[in-house]
């Protein structure tokens, strides 16, 4: 469980400590005074990145330099605490008051499994959408997949840098192809992996709530030669020119996507409201069934619902709340207190204007 936390200039809490001595902790007040925050507090601690912004100095208080983060954290047989420093240009993280280098070795102390209101744009949104929901699942239960988006994004980004610099030399472009292509394939075959591994899950999920999607499948979009080392290497000798009009590298894993379909149509294009609600809370509730089946992460894994069961109907709100009631410890927003069984033994906080009773 998650007993203690503690938070110095991140967005609008400029001093906050927290003790929570529930299994399920019920985050309550208005829109606004900060109940979100808290719940990306704790999602960044697990995975070193928000749900809400790709940019550290949105995080931090306005007209500070730096925030911090904190949390003591314990389940079966460990206990610890862990603190991550953010300013705009640098990142510090500790473990029991230890200098930590390797963010791989920080990410993943616990898990997190989250249920947002905007879950449904993974299905009608943008492709970086979906991909960032999937490196974020296969992440948290992969750090060997961490480690290759690191190393991955840290050659196309070199890469991309001596393209755009018409005073390169080709041969300093191609230095960095064989790391590109072996960490690429890497993640291609990953996510090629974990797609079907979700598609079976969500399967199950899906045939309970709306039968008429039971045919649903999850499409990789990708090259099959990007999934060979020695094939994505030749893929990249033959691109230099191109890719030097374009200014970056323009194939890959950072621009592959993945789409939804159920009889034969996208539901990006084609699915109801309803319809992208009900599969997106399927793909959420097979990430944590998936994350309880795994021996690394059954005991420390927690679920952080931010008021995403409005639009749900009766029957899929009960079979949620009675799925994620099996997680080591739950952290859910809510304007009121909600009236259901889970309210019984919470521990109910009520947040208003960067505070806490």
């Amino acid at each position: 469980m998650i007993s203690a936390l503690e938070l110095h200039n991140f967005r609008l809490f400029e001093s906050l400590s927290l003790n929570f001595n529930a299994r399920k902790v019920f985050l309550c007040g208005s829109n606004g005074q900060g109940k979100t925050t808290i719940l990306e507090s704790l999602f960044y601690l697990s995975n070193l990145r928000s749900f809400r912004t790709s940019r550290a100095a949105e995080m931090i208080t306005i007209h500070e330099e730096y925030a911090s983060l904190a949390a003591d954290v314990s389940f079966t047989g460990w206990k610890k605490r862990i603190q991550a420093g953010l300013g705009n240009n640098c990142r510090q993280l500790n473990i029991d008051g230890k200098h930590v280098t390797r963010a791989s070795d920080f990410a993943g102390t616990y898990h997190t499994v989250t249920f947002l209101p905007n879950d449904p744009e993974i299905i009608t949104g943008r492709s970086q959408v979906r991909r960032r929901m999937l490196d974020m699942f296969i992440s948290m239960i992969d750090r060997d997949y961490f480690t290759a988006l690191q190393m991955y994004s840290t050659g196309v980004r070199s890469r991309n840098c001596l393209l755009r610099d018409p005073k390169s030399d080709e041969a300093l472009i191609r230095s960095y192809h064989p790391l590109i292509a072996e960490y690429g394939a890497k993640i291609n075959e990953s996510r090629k992996i974990h797609l079907r591994i979700l598609s079976d899950y969500m399967h199950d999920v899906i045939v309970t709530l709306k039968p008429e999607l039971s045919d649903l499948t999850m499409k990789m979009r990708t090259s099959r030669e990007l999934c060979e080392k020695e094939a994505y290497c030749k893929r990249l000798d033959s691109s230099i020119e191109h890719d030097r009009g374009m200014g970056y590298t323009s194939f890959g894993p950072h621009l592959d996507d993945f789409d939804f379909v159920a009889d034969e149509k996208s539901l990006k294009l084609y699915g109801s409201r309803g319809q992208c609600r009900t599969v997106s809370f399927a793909l959420k509730a097979a990430e944590f069934d998936i994350t309880q089946n795994q021996r690394s992460s059954r005991d420390n894994t927690i679920v952080i619902v931010d008021d995403a069961t409005g639009d749900l109907d009766k029957k899929t709100q009960d079979a949620f709340y009675s799925r994620i009631s099996t997680a080591k410890q739950v952290f859910c927003t809510f304007t009121e207190l909600p009236d259901h069984p889970m309210s019984a033994d919470a521990q109910v906080i009520q947040i208003t204007a960067g505070r806490a009773v």
